[in-house]
């Protein structure tokens, strides 16, 4: 019986991923108390205070002040302590990680070998994915809000209102990421068989309305003047000399990279051999994982059928890519690299690997 189709099996490795993931959390609790970081401030209403916020919707608005709007009631109104709040997030980020296993069980191929479902076993408990989603912070949102938008699109005459949630939720995060959703639902909407094609022109003319008003916006908070190579070049070296002022020790000199290093740097930095401490040596560890089931994706290419790969793994794969193309060019420090990647290297990893079930499922 395949693994992946059995109940009692789906119910237990759902209680074991959260059990998994509420142990991280109490990591990310421990680190955090230890280092500090914006997880405190987040929950503290301290991060954002610039325009003297009095009441709660004084916090209301996107990115940082989102998250103190929401964390305004469990931490100021009921005082709920800081690690309660971190369990609260990794509630919520768990409920997107058990719908990924989920949508995954439901939409795979056949596992070829006990092994192979061995391996899918270890991408989903990477580290990197749980510690960072773990927490208060805009990592567990971004998950959920992306996952959400991937349950709308699978189904979307029928879960229309996810994919909707999803963007909205993840532009309230970072609208960004937000706007790289809201491109996404386009060819999604004109994918769907089931709506008419009075719906897709109107859905087109929305999305369309609504983009240009995420890109006003996108310009005005990076305070791009206008969008055109000398315009991001400028902002890219504003972003390097930003980040290079905290004088960090994982710092890298994108700007000096070609691309094929900065992707390199993107996908498996740090690496085993540069890597020094404990937390970085576990993002080495990781990225090594990353650069093997990218040389078994490379081999099974000549073997493989796109078909065969659910659709929301190739979201995540797009979102990513999009995203990647952005860090390159604004990221500058390895371990704001592995957080900010933590969201969306899954889906690289999914890939790979159903790359090579499906090589193998040919094969025997």
């Amino acid at each position: 019986m395949n693994p992946l189709q059995s109940d009692i099996s789906l119910r237990q490795s759902e209680i074991f991923l959260l059990f998994y993931h509420l142990v991280f959390s109490g990591i990310f609790t421990w680190y955090l108390l230890q280092q500090g970081g914006d997880a405190i401030r987040y929950w503290n209403l301290t991060a954002e205070t610039g325009h003297n916020p009095q009441n709660w919707m004084d916090h209301w608005g996107t990115r940082s002040y989102f998250i103190q709007w929401l964390n305004y009631v469990p931490a100021k109104v009921l005082g709920l302590p800081f690690w309660l709040g971190n369990v609260l997030y990794a509630l919520a980020s768990f409920w997107a990680i058990r719908e990924l296993w989920r949508m995954g069980r439901e939409q795979f191929p056949k596992v070829s070998s006990s092994w192979l479902y061995g391996l899918l076993w270890l991408i989903f408990l990477l580290p990197n994915l749980h510690f960072w989603s773990s927490g208060i912070g805009k990592e567990s949102l971004s998950l959920v809000g992306l996952v959400l938008f991937m349950k709308g699109a699978v189904q979307l005459k029928k879960n229309w209102w996810y994919l909707l949630f999803g963007i909205g939720l993840s532009y309230m995060v970072r609208p960004l990421q937000g706007g790289i959703l809201l491109a996404f639902a386009l060819p999604v909407l004109w994918l769907e068989k089931g709506f008419p094609l009075w719906l897709k022109w109107a859905g087109s003319a929305g999305i369309v309305v609504l983009g240009l008003l995420v890109l006003r916006f996108l310009l005005y908070i990076t305070h791009i003047d206008t969008l055109n190579p000398d315009g991001i070049a400028q902002f890219s070296e504003g972003q390097f000399e930003f980040l290079e002022g905290f004088g960090a020790g994982s710092a890298v000199p994108m700007q000096e990279y070609s691309w094929g290093m900065k992707l390199w740097t993107l996908f498996f930095r740090p690496f085993i051999g540069e890597a020094s401490g404990f937390w970085q040596w576990a993002a080495a560890l990781e990225n090594l994982v990353a650069l093997l089931l990218g040389t078994g994706f490379l081999i099974g290419l000549r073997r493989f059928r796109f078909r065969q790969v659910p659709g929301f793994i190739w979201i995540g794969v797009g979102f990513g890519l999009v995203l990647m193309i952005v860090y390159a060019l604004t990221l500058n420090n390895l371990g704001i690299i592995m957080r900010m990647k933590s969201t969306y290297m899954l889906f690289f990893y999914l890939l790979a690997w159903s790359v090579k079930n499906v090589e193998l499922r040919i094969r025997n």
